[in-house]
């Protein structure tokens, strides 16, 4: 079976999702300023990402562990693994230590790292779902991003 030719747009825009602008180009295809997940990252610190805009939404460190786990998922069910769909759980820290901040980047990195070489050069045919659960990737975590941005600017 074919690979689906949609690939090669997934990972552009998967890489873009976390990466933000590439180096060689002046523009975005999607993300507005041109920074993606990681370098967001670099510009919050454990206690504004420990701070929870109000009583009733989440901080930036739940949305971006929860984003992890999600990004997880994935290449956990590339390889046949047994997956933890306990969203609640994914939820409950809202605060962190500058330790556990730079563990939660060091994470994610290396599951967008295999994530997105698998998008790039694995066998999205293998299963039928695994096109959609990329593509559920991406949106889940352009969704994330533009989270952690709206709360930023209120803590």
């Amino acid at each position: 079976m074919s690979q689906p030719d949609f690939r090669t747009p997934l990972a552009i825009l998967f890489r873009e999702v976390y990466e933000g602008k590439h180096i060689d180009k002046d523009y975005t295809l999607f993300v507005q300023g041109g920074k993606g997940i990681f370098n967001t990252l670099e510009q919050v610190t454990a206690e504004q990402a420990s701070k929870k805009p109000s009583a009733e939404c989440s901080s930036i460190f739940a949305h971006l562990n929860h984003a992890r786990h999600y990004l997880s998922l994935f290449m956990a069910g590339v390889r046949g693994e047994e997956v933890d769909l306990d969203w609640d759980a994914t939820w409950a820290k809202q605060t962190c230590t500058e330790e556990e901040w730079a563990h939660l980047a060091k994470d994610m990195r290396r599951e967008y790292e295999e994530t997105y070489e698998y998008i790039q050069n694995g066998d999205l045919s293998k299963d039928e779902d695994l096109p959609m659960y990329a593509l559920g990737e991406l949106a889940h975590a352009a969704f994330h991003l533009g989270a952690v941005r709206s709360i930023m600017k209120i803590v």
